[in-house]
């Protein structure tokens, strides 16, 4: 746990934009808010390998996330109970499903459903959410954080480790 917290650090302190390593966390939110091995998120984990995102950060969201779904698995099947028995939308979904394509999404699964729903309508503003915070704490708290002797021995003693062999 420690050492992720670490990798959050150093990389809130790296060279990345912001915008990778908020994309990378609304990644990981969206893959950790639905369930796992959806089609969905085999294209997500795609994506993330191509698009040059924080992929420590899409793991932390991954975890929090999945943590927080389980809480609000009773929303999603609200969610998807309401759009899967909307009335003007029947015909649509009965023609959406008679393709084995889509079938094999599982998107007939009301808690499939709300949750694709709910996880891609939070994780946008989720994204700009984090970006705003990244670039608030690079302007402002990055400097004062870099001033605190510990960090600062806590830093000696890292590069201190690496060049002398020991780190990793």
């Amino acid at each position: 746990m420690i050492r992720q917290a670490l990798k959050v650090f150093k990389a809130l302190n790296s060279n990345e934009k912001p915008w990778q390593l908020s994309l990378g966390l609304a990644f990981g939110s969206i893959i950790g808010l639905m369930p796992l091995w959806t089609p969905h998120n085999i294209v997500l984990l795609f994506l993330a390998f191509i698009i040059n995102l924080n992929f420590s950060l899409l793991i932390i969201g991954f975890f929090i996330f999945s943590g927080i779904a389980y809480i609000l698995d009773p929303l999603f099947h609200q969610i998807g109970l309401a759009v899967l028995t909307s009335s003007g939308m029947q015909e649509f979904w009965n023609g959406f499903f008679s393709n084995s394509l889509f079938l094999f999404d599982r998107l007939n699964n009301t808690l499939i459903m709300g949750s694709l729903i709910f996880s891609l309508i939070s994780a946008v503003p989720l994204f700009f959410l984090i970006n705003f915070l990244i670039r608030k704490y690079r302007e402002y708290l990055k400097g004062l954080l870099e001033k605190v002797p510990l960090l600062k021995s806590l830093k000696l003693a890292k590069a201190f480790d690496t060049f002398s062999g020991g780190g990793s």
